[in-house]
């Protein structure tokens, strides 16, 4: 026998065991980011609100359901001929911001959110966060 041969038999068993390995890896890998897509979404924000309106101002009442942090929430109030823009109330919006009570960072149980604007009655009010309408309706 020759003594190369030997050397090559050896490197020959590695590299099979090497190419094993790397497939295995691969396989892991895709199984890995196929299960990831499995995954259920981000749950909806579900909040029982009570309103309160009167001809300056909308109060909501949080009454039970999941906290909202104070910067995800805007209050638009869309007139009721729709001639004028809607206006938007929240943290940074341009017609101003709204009075939460107790002042924290959050809309939680026991809460109440107060925008101050003229009603006229027909006027479509809505509460929102960034991914979801939490109340809308007619006043």
């Amino acid at each position: 026998m020759n003594s190369n041969t030997i050397y090559e038999e050896a490197v020959s068993s590695v590299v099979g065991e090497m190419v094993l390995m790397a497939l295995v890896i691969i396989l892991v890998a895709l199984f890995a980011t196929s299960a990831f897509h499995l995954l259920p979404g981000d749950r909806e924000v579900a909040i029982d609100v009570l309103v309160n309106p009167t001809s300056d101002s909308v109060t909501f009442y949080h009454k039970g359901g999941d906290w909202v942090e104070r910067d995800d929430l805007r209050v638009m109030v869309i007139p009721k001929d729709r001639t004028e823009r809607p206006k938007t109330f929240g943290h940074g919006e341009p017609d101003g911001d709204f009075v939460l009570s107790p002042d924290t960072e959050a809309f939680d149980l026991g809460s109440s959110l107060t925008v101050t604007t003229p009603l006229n009655g027909g006027e479509i009010v809505r509460l929102a966060t960034t991914r979801n309408v939490i109340y809308s309706e007619v006043i």
